[in-house]
């Protein structure tokens, strides 16, 4: 029996029905003539295929899923006052106010649709042989006896009111308060805490139903069903951590195995230590107290306490071990120490395991944030060594014991972890944030891998593609996960700029991630943008096809800028050499007709052309700036600050980076010399982008007249940002700070 997803509505930040499903993994190593190097590798797949990893930014809710299971595992259909008022989702509660207490009429009709908090759990038998006794009162008797390998069965909670007309008579006292009172300010805070004061008290109560909510079970209780141990986060509290959770293991051990030939053992020591208390201590005080009082009235018996509990409780000291010298736990690393702690916990949780619960209950174990203290390579190797440490554990049973894990981070190196043991971006949950409210998207394989299919035929070139996404994911992108929103960009020369303009602006206080990916490949990354649903901009080149003759820096007749896109209009070959523009524009075309046609009229006549406006996904690309259509990122610099108070700065860059290439610009009729050879000297700077940018970062830092003017299609791709956060407009710092603004 297993935990398949959770429903959660109106729960904090989760306001919109937001379902967390959660990885579970088939257990196949029954065979009893399996080596034991095989079952170890069987039960670490399981373990892998069993874990699920919740990521997210911080405050969006992935502790939120660990409480409220706690919550519901301890409490009975019917109880009051489970949840506070802060647990509901406080939005809600505010538009239910404004709704029913801020009206200028009293109004006598009843109230419809009382605030109310919806969880509902879906559980997958896997397993004939699953006791569902548990669920008696949630399913129907026929159930019980019919049930079958891969049934669900849903349990829906609900906390509702529990008397509508005693809640009712409620808000109306409040309603007529406020309405006789509503100008004054100072009531109008004390009448909304008032409010909020309703849904913590006994108006409310928690009741669960077997299905979507039809039938109400009155006495159900998740108690003996859901079993969750949490190690919470931060398990270092004081310099004896270690030594306290072995003992706690030790303890464990003690009340599960038979202890009588060590309880003998101290029996003995409790008889010869209280041999001699009485020999050598009692006898003297007693004769010191007979001076005082007579020893018929005052009599006294010295007795030692020793017991296996108390040896074991507070007598196991723990050291490392380091090359034959045992050192105390005190001169380790937190790291290490926090490792170990959670690995201490895990064997305890695997020692306490009441094997009844194989198949009578759902068994979940939660981490949270196991990062703390650990350095990268560390966390690199987290999922593979809990993993190797319960395979171990689980293997020294003498049955098998199955139990879901669940895991929270904010560490972009045990998302690779995750990764890179199951080879797989399968049971990875993302908790992302909208608006102050929780997004949850579960992310899976299958789901990606349709996305891909939808823009390509090859069955191979979508396995490749695929494995493509994962290895970057792994290796450049996986913080993407912990952002606000992400600049995909083809460059590093656009990389650096974007993170020079965004750390000098007022985006700066918003986690937004900038990435370096090849043009040829950005479009791949569509299909994961999408499933994660986080706001990103792309900035690409619009790279015009040219014969290798226009490419010829040396020949000043034919390598010149593009000023008329029309000579494109009616060739059969693309006007672009760009993967992802090809795609873009592709995916717009209904019989794949007319690509030129259709990329010259987004274009235009505008210097900055946004190619795709899908979702969460914008698509930015260079047009016709000073009257040249721009085709890299290079040449749009040149172009937006070939004119007026730009141009100076902009040739002392050029002069900078290519002193012999670009001896001849001059200041003689600047705009003319700069637009005229703008492809040329974006050419010419084809090998030296790493200075071209480093020298333009330098002179920003170090040079107060120093200003560029930023490219249109960069500019409307921040401007978005901006609309997306609220911002009122991008304000670039650096630029105002040398204008004295």
């Amino acid at each position: 029996m297993y935990l398949k997803s959770l429903s959660i509505k109106n729960y904090r930040k989760f306001r919109e029905p937001c379902v967390v499903e959660f990885a579970h993994g088939e257990w196949t190593g029954e065979n009893p003539d399996i080596d034991s190097d095989k079952l170890k590798g069987i039960t670490e797949e399981y373990i892998s295929q069993s874990t699920s990893l919740i990521v997210g930014k911080n405050n969006a809710g992935k502790s939120t899923v660990f409480n409220l299971l706690r919550e519901l595992q301890n409490t009975k259909s019917g109880k009051r006052d489970v949840f506070k008022c802060t647990d509901f989702n406080i939005p809600e509660l505010h538009e239910w106010y404004k709704k029913y207490i801020e009206k200028n009429e009293q109004q006598n009709e009843p109230i419809q649709n009382f605030p109310k908090m919806e969880f509902k759990l879906t559980l997958g038998i896997d397993d004939i042989n699953d006791y569902i006794s548990n669920l008696a009162g949630i399913i129907e008797v026929g159930e019980l006896v019919n049930k079958n390998k891969n049934m669900e069965i849903m349990i829906t909670a609900l906390y509702e009111v529990a008397d509508q007309e005693a809640f009712e008579q409620a808000i109306n006292t409040l309603r007529k308060k406020y309405i006789e009172n509503q100008e004054n300010r100072t009531f109008n805070e004390i009448y909304y805490r008032e409010f909020l004061s309703l849904f913590c008290g006994d108006y409310y109560q928690l009741n669960y139903y077997s299905g979507n909510g039809n039938t109400l079970a009155e006495d159900f209780s998740l108690s003996q069903l859901l079993k969750v141990k949490t190690i919470e986060a931060n398990t270092v509290k004081d310099k004896n951590t270690l030594s306290k959770a072995y003992n706690k293991i030790v303890s464990t051990y003690a009340k599960t195995h038979d202890m009588g030939e060590i309880n003998k053992k101290i029996r003995i020591l409790n008889d010869n230590v209280k041999n001699m208390v009485d020999t050598d201590i009692t006898d003297d005080l007693e004769s010191v107290i007979e001076s005082i009082e007579s020893s018929k009235n005052l009599k006294m018996n010295l007795y030692p306490d020793v017991t296996l509990e108390k040896v074991f409780a507070n007598n196991i000291i723990y050291e490392y071990r380091e090359n034959d010298n045992d050192i105390p736990e005190t001169q380790f690393g937190m790291g290490y120490t926090n490792l170990m702690v959670i690995i201490a916990n895990i064997v305890d949780y695997i020692d306490l395991y009441n094997e009844n619960d194989i198949n009578s209950a759902i068994n979940l174990l939660c981490i949270e944030e196991p990062e703390t203290f650990m350095h990268p390579q560390m966390q690199e190797l987290f999922i593979k060594n809990i993993s190797e440490a319960v395979a171990i554990l689980l293997n020294k049973k003498s049955q098998f014991i199955t139990f879901q894990m669940v895991i929270t981070t904010h560490s972009s190196h045990i998302l690779n972890s995750k990764i890179q043991s199951g080879n797989s971006l399968d049971n990875i949950i993302y908790l992302g944030s909208h608006n102050n409210q929780t997004l949850v998207k579960n992310i899976k394989d299958n789901e990606i891998i349709m996305e891909i299919e939808n823009s390509r035929n090859d069955k191979k070139i979508v396995e490749m593609t695929y494995e493509y996404i994962k290895k970057y994911l792994r290796l450049e992108l996986s913080d993407i996960f912990f952002a606000d929103a992400v600049i995909l960009v083809e460059g590093l020369s656009e990389e650096t700029y974007l993170r020079y303009l965004l750390d000098n602006s007022n985006l700066n206080n918003h986690h937004i991630k900038v990435y370096r990916i090849d043009g040829t490949y950005m479009n791949e990354f569509f299909s994961l943008l999408k499933t994660i649903d986080i706001k990103t901009i792309i900035y690409t080149d619009l790279d015009l096809a040219r014969s290798a003759d226009e490419k010829e820096v040396a020949n000043e007749t034919s390598c010149l800028p593009k000023t008329n896109l029309q000579e494109y209009m009616n060739n059969e070959a693309a006007l672009t050499t760009n993967p992802t523009i090809a795609s873009i524009i592709n995916s717009q075309l209904e019989n794949g007709e007319g690509f030129n046609e259709k990329l010259i009229s987004i274009i235009g006549q505008n210097e900055g052309a946004r190619l795709l406006d899908r979702e969460n996904i914008s698509v930015y690309c260079q047009g016709k700036i000073s009257g040249n259509y721009a085709t890299s990122f290079e040449e749009a610099i040149i172009l937006t600050n070939a004119k007026d108070k730009y141009a100076q700065p902009l040739i002392d860059l050029l002069k900078s980076v290519g002193p012999r290439s670009f001896k001849e610009v001059s200041t003689d009729d600047l705009s003319g010399s700069i637009i005229k050879n703008s492809y040329r000297f974006q050419r010419k700077l084809a090998d030296k982008k790493s200075k071209f940018i480093s020298d333009m970062i330098y002179y920003f830092v170090t040079k107060d007249d120093f200003q560029l003017k930023i490219p249109a299609y960069i500019q409307a791709g921040l401007d978005e940002l901006c609309i997306y956060f609220g911002v009122k407009e991008f304000e670039n710092k650096c630029d105002k700070k040398k204008t004295g603004r």
